[in-house]
């Protein structure tokens, strides 16, 4: 895969190697200075090894965060 298409591609809901949440997904926060907050997959940063997503936590504190794959959990 092209890495200078790889945003939107996977904006467009295309699977991506290495990638495993997708836009809008809700996530836990389980690592870092914000673990514990709970948020949603606004956008992916960089390409794997281990993506950069950028997060939109809900509730307090609220705002936007970026988190490394490692440090996530999808909310089933």
């Amino acid at each position: 895969m092209d890495p200078r298409n790889l945003g939107d591609r996977w904006l467009a809901g295309d699977a991506v190697p290495g990638v495993d949440l997708a836009r809008h997904a809700t996530v836990f926060i389980a690592g870092g200075p914000f673990a514990g907050c709970v948020g949603s997959i606004a956008l992916l940063l960089t390409p794997p090894p281990d993506p950069l997503y950028l997060v939109e936590l809900r509730g307090d504190p609220g705002g936007e965060v970026r988190v490394r794959q490692s440090s996530l959990q999808r909310v089933v």
